[in-house]
């Protein structure tokens, strides 16, 4: 159980998440700025579930950009994904068009360029439905301190996060997690992806240990 001190440390990182809400506009050459992560996940969800492949195109590109955000390649990784071809665009289509399909391993399965590892794959999960998919990165793998039943300590990770049947359990079972964080100890007014928000926050500010200990003891 979470310390009453603990369940504010939390919220307080998940109102305090400040990755740059930005993304690229591909038509103008420019940087854009959405004013928030609430703009940013409306903008980038409208174009991956365009019916125009191009906006489509350019939402998977976006995710890419701004999960890169401050790294100084983040231009030229998105650029570079720009090369998918229409085929790989059409099958990523049509999983969102089913939302029963969608799944790591099926987007791992259309091979698109940057899109291999459950790091950027989950990330166009969360930005397809943040109230039940969240990200799953090495800085959340940094949650993982001891051995026990919890989603993080049991991922098998190599270079990357690999997209395996084990580490795709472990990824749902990571999302339901906070889920239940958030039902528990904020009665559900946070989605998925704040809850990791906060601990991700926390991580980022140098505070592993305490995010560690808040996720051991949620």
């Amino acid at each position: 159980m979470l310390t009453s001190q603990q369940i504010n440390t939390l919220e307080k990182s998940i109102r305090g998440y400040s990755f740059p809400a930005i993304y690229f506009d591909f038509a103008s050459h420019v940087e854009r700025k959405a004013g928030n992560m609430s703009n940013l996940e409306t903008i980038i969800h409208d174009m991956l579930t365009s019916q125009k492949q191009q906006q489509v195109k350019y939402g998977l590109a976006n995710i890419i950009y701004w999960g890169n955000a401050k790294a100084g390649y983040k231009i030229n990784r998105a650029y570079k994904f720009l090369n998918v071809t229409p085929a790989q665009v059409r099958d990523f289509q049509s999983i969102v068009a089913n939302p029963k399909m969608l799944s790591l391993q099926a987007i791992k399965k259309i091979g698109m360029p940057q899109y291999s590892g459950i790091s950027f794959i989950s990330k166009v999960l969360m930005f397809m439905n943040p109230k039940k998919y969240c990200i799953l990165d090495s800085r959340i793998a940094d949650l993982a301190n001891q051995s026990g039943t919890k989603a993080i300590y049991n991922l098998k990770i190599n270079a990357q996060l690999p997209v395996t049947n084990h580490n795709c359990k472990i990824y749902c079972q990571w999302c339901k997690e906070c889920k239940k964080i958030s039902n528990q100890y904020y009665s559900g007014k946070y989605r998925v992806v704040d809850i990791e928000r906060g601990f991700f926050n926390l991580i980022q500010k140098g505070r592993l240990s305490d995010a560690q200990m808040i996720y051991n003891a949620a």
